[in-house]
């Protein structure tokens, strides 16, 4: 795939025309920066397809997983976030564009060696820790590689359109994602009915890496503002939680986090197993909620421009945490819910999550953005990687309707935590 041209990326020509940035900024590197950024995006959801919750799940089966070590894999993403702190100070000293790139590019190529599993005369136990560390060295250079590319894009995208731009952006590549994760899938349900699950796996992980050398490729394209990074002292990790504001924003992550995690292999394996859905059903329901994330996130993109961050977020948060009670339907019996879970979660996902990335950016000191940002990130990312494997623990001995229901219970909190938040006067992102 080549760098596409702005004409065809009319968020990267829009942004740049109608944004006063920086002086040192010119509208033609920021012109191409965009276009290579969306560029990046689109590649990097074929990544995210290719090791997502579908062939995650898959390679638990391939390997006989407990529940345990499906709550582990699915956190571990997460619960690598807890090296966001020390990402801030390798981002500050190194630079934000270089680890990126550097870094980011590791974490798509290092899953690669799993892909010779199926292949090679090992024992299972052997297969299942190769998996986990493989798996969890990609989460953790993944949260250094996206602490740098955070801080980067706060001065490369332009406050004022940083909704607008990022908006557009989730929703195309929200899309190629659609497109990626229903193939994945489908190749996935055939591998499985033809005793081929295995080879299936080991092709989609050296399509991530092919998908992955091309994401290196455009962020090596992207301009790299000028900027002054201060490096964080030992002393500095504590600036986030003593700021009062931040500490809501903090305070909401961790819910969220929680809600989110316990349930996180649970749906997986309910779509799964018990409602005999298969793989695509699981492709089916995430294309569903991407459909409407296309329509729906650049229209929240262009609300959030306007009216701010925190009247996204509660809204958006309290209508999925009611939504999310149509999967206590489901594990009675009702599948059907699964849908109006699905469109629920398609209407209201992108613009929860496009608040919850712009809010930091937002509300975070300029010359302490990557601390700030690691503060958030760490936090929702514990949340969710330990709340997830506490998931697959209960799930042996608590009902799936009951760890449904504690889930709802924490997403009306985050709602709360939510309705709370608050930008200091003055503060500006840009």
């Amino acid at each position: 795939m080549n760098a596409t041209p702005s004409s065809r990326l009319p968020a990267a020509r829009s942004i740049a025309e109608r944004a006063s940035t920086a002086p040192s900024t010119s509208a033609e590197a920021l012109r191409r920066s965009l276009a290579a950024c969306t560029a990046e995006g689109l590649a990097a959801e074929v990544v995210g397809a290719c090791f997502g919750p579908a062939v995650v799940t898959a390679w638990g089966i391939e390997l006989g997983a407990s529940p345990l070590l499906l709550g582990v894999l699915w956190g571990l993403p997460h619960f690598g976030h807890v090296f966001q702190l020390p990402a801030a100070w390798v981002t500050s000293w190194f630079g934000r564009k270089r680890v990126a790139v550097a870094v980011q590019a590791l974490a798509r190529q290092v899953t690669l060696p799993i892909a010779a599993l199926p292949f090679v005369d090992l024992s299972i136990d052997t297969k299942r820790a190769l998996l986990v560390a493989l798996f969890a060295l990609s989460s953790l250079l993944s949260v250094i590689g996206h602490n740098a590319w955070l801080a980067w894009m706060g001065d490369l995208v332009p406050a004022r359109s940083r909704g607008t731009y990022f908006g557009r952006r989730t929703a195309v590549c929200t899309a190629v994602g659609m497109v990626a994760t229903l193939v994945v899938a489908s190749s996935l349900d055939t591998g499985r009915n033809n005793t081929l699950l295995g080879p299936v796996l080991s092709v989609v992980l050296v399509a991530r890496s092919i998908a992955g050398a091309m994401t290196t490729a455009f962020m090596a394209r992207q301009h790299d503002p000028p900027h002054v990074d201060r490096a964080p002292r030992l002393a500095d990790v504590a600036l986030p939680l003593a700021d009062r504001a931040y500490r809501r924003l903090l305070a909401y992550g961790a819910t969220w986090g929680v809600a989110t995690g316990l349930t996180a292999s649970i749906s997986a394996v309910l779509t799964l197993r018990a409602l005999g859905l298969g793989f695509s059903g699981i492709a089916i329901y995430a294309t569903t909620v991407a459909l409407l994330r296309v329509v729906t996130t650049p229209l929240w993109g262009r609300t959030l421009d306007r009216i701010g961050g925190r009247p996204v977020l509660v809204l958006c948060s309290l209508g999925a945490a009611l939504s999310s009670l149509s999967w206590v339907g489901v594990s009675y019996g009702l599948p059907w819910l699964i849908a109006l879970d699905a469109l629920a979660t398609g209407l209201l996902l992108g613009g929860q999550e496009l608040a919850f990335f712009t809010l930091p950016l937002a509300t975070a000191p300029r010359d302490r953005r990557p601390l700030f940002a690691a503060a958030s990130l760490t936090v929702s990312g514990v949340a969710y990687g330990g709340s997830s494997i506490l998931g697959g623990l209960l799930a042996g001995s608590m009902s799936i309707s009951t760890l449904l229901l504690l889930s709802t219970g924490w997403r009306l909190a985050a709602a709360f935590f939510a309705a709370r938040l608050r930008c200091p006067p003055g503060r500006s992102s840009a």
